[in-house]
């Protein structure tokens, strides 16, 4: 086995299929790699968040926070990747945008897992592929009963359900050094490049296609700004300055 046969990269490199004319399809193939890359290391996150869920349900939060640390890199090298796409200029998006069809980023069920999967109720968005059975087999395995959230809520303050102590004791652990606390504030580290995220995503979208419906028939730009400032962990953020 050589390089090439173990990363399939005659598969791999035949994988993007620019459906416009053969003029535009440099920036179609940026566009796709780009989209292709994110649903990879969308992937990646996955098998990490699980195998995080997985430690700290056992207790081991220094091994949790070595698997955080990587998890963050990751969620950080997806931000930055927007700078590539913010090459694509609007006129040049626009000569190839009427091939995608009605396909949108607002389909990506993986990043739908994983937000459900970090612990945001997202019903909505989830609810939009229960027609596809094989997406909805996909999103059962992405989607473990407990969410990270919930377990980390379970073994640090003792409950997965909301009650009037939680962020009195997250208060507390956030107020003295502990590994506990690292863990916590890797989760709002986490939670901020995930909200950064949502924020270059759109204004990219604002300077591609301005006010124009998405792809998919959402609402484009009004969506994406809809989605600003609602951070997962809600109750962690509360915590940092109680009132």
């Amino acid at each position: 086995m050589d390089y090439s046969s173990y990363l399939r990269l005659n598969e791999l490199l035949s994988l993007q299929q620019p459906k416009s004319p053969h003029s535009e399809h440099r920036n179609e193939c940026l566009f796709i790699i780009v989209h292709q890359a994110y649903e990879l290391w969308f992937k990646q996150l996955i098998n990490e968040i699980h195998y995080v869920i997985d430690l700290i349900s056992k207790g081991a939060i220094p091994d949790a926070i070595s698997v955080m640390t990587r998890i963050n890199t990751i969620a950080h090298t997806i931000v930055s990747q927007i700078s590539i796409i913010n090459t694509l200029n609007s006129h040049e998006f626009h000569r190839f945008r009427g091939y995608l069809g009605s396909a949108s980023g607002f389909q990506s069920y993986q990043f739908d897992g994983i937000e459900a999967l970090l612990g945001k109720a997202n019903s909505k968005k989830i609810k939009q592929y229960q027609h596809d059975e094989v997406i909805q087999k996909r999103l059962a395995v992405i989607i473990k009963p407990a969410s990270l959230w919930n377990v980390v809520r379970q073994q640090l303050i003792g409950t997965a359900e909301p009650n009037e102590d939680a962020r009195d004791l997250l208060t507390a652990i956030l107020a003295r050094p502990s590994c506990e606390a690292i863990l916590l504030n890797q989760l709002l580290d986490l939670d901020t490049a995930l909200q950064e995220w949502r924020f270059r995503h759109a204004k990219l979208a604002e300077r591609t296609i301005g006010q124009s419906k998405g792809t998919g028939g959402s609402d484009g730009l009004s969506y994406l700004k809809s989605t600003l400032f609602t951070p997962i962990f809600v109750e962690l953020w509360a915590a940092i300055n109680p009132s």
